[in-house]
């Protein structure tokens, strides 16, 4: 499996969203005071193994196995959107085990209410909306007009076309992972074990999170014994990546106390 791992200092464990992983801005400042370590979820990027998992606590046991082999215990736990779901169900398995528990954006409770986007229907660019606060900034650019649509301009012998191509495909690949564990709803009971992770926490949301309203986050708190909530303005479901600093701010105050 892929894992990236960097800084020094304590270990701190990072379990990434539904774009996969990159070592970004945000990692980069969670670095410099701690040991970031950050594997891919078998289905996204170069990680194999996503035949072997069926269901959302297969995953689980997935990362207590691969922390047992990495002999690693008493470290905060970070999760973003679909890595937040994960990290939820990770601290109620095995609450002892992590210090802190922090969660960006997460899936995993559903109001028929005030349901979550169906994520796998929009258009590019209302997905592009609902990531991003801005959607003129590079990454919504992007996601908005995805390579898609110049299929027919694709040369495959050329560096760009190859590129396209490995996009187009590293897409489906997530698309597909992330399917498997959200559709049609992301709902695979967490509510009933969401008591369990009673450790320090925070939960964090974008204030323009077209994915995942941000009216979850209080959701997420009431069954979280000593978690508290904070919404970022001027971000939306990418909000890890729009306020690197602000978030690593948050979640550094929440680790030294």
């Amino acid at each position: 499996m892929d894992l990236l791992k960097g800084g020094t200092g304590k270990p701190l464990l990072f379990l990434h969203g539904i774009s996969g992983l990159e070592w970004t801005p945000f990692l980069e400042r969670l670095s410099t005071e701690h040991t970031v370590i950050a594997p891919c979820t078998p289905g996204f990027g170069e990680s194999t193994g996503i035949e072997l998992l069926d269901d959302v606590m297969d995953v689980v046991f997935f990362y207590l196995d691969l922390l047992d082999e990495l002999n690693l215990y008493d470290l905060p736990l970070i999760g973003h959107s679909i890595g937040g779901m994960f990290a939820a169900e990770l601290a109620a398995a095995q609450p002892d085990r992590f210090s802190h528990v922090v969660l960006a954006s997460p899936f995993g409770l559903w109001d028929d209410t005030n349901p979550v986007t169906d994520l796998f229907v929009v258009s590019r660019t209302e997905l592009a909306s609902c990531l991003y606060a801005n959607p003129e900034n590079k990454e919504a650019v992007a996601v908005a007009t995805a390579p898609e649509a110049r299929m027919t301009e694709v040369d495959p012998d050329t560096e760009d076309g190859k590129a396209t191509i490995n996009y187009l495909v590293e897409r489906a690949k997530s698309m597909s992972t992330a399917a498997k564990y959200l559709w049609p709803i992301p709902n695979r009971g967490l509510k009933k074990r969401l008591h369990r992770v009673q450790q320090p926490g925070l939960v964090i949301w974008g204030e323009s999170d077209g994915i995942i309203p941000p009216s979850y986050a209080h959701r997420f708190t009431t069954q979280m014994e000593n978690a508290t909530a904070n919404i970022v303005s001027d971000a939306a479901h990418m909000v890890i990546d729009e306020q690197p600093d602000h978030v690593a701010d948050l979640i550094e105050s929440l680790l030294s106390n």
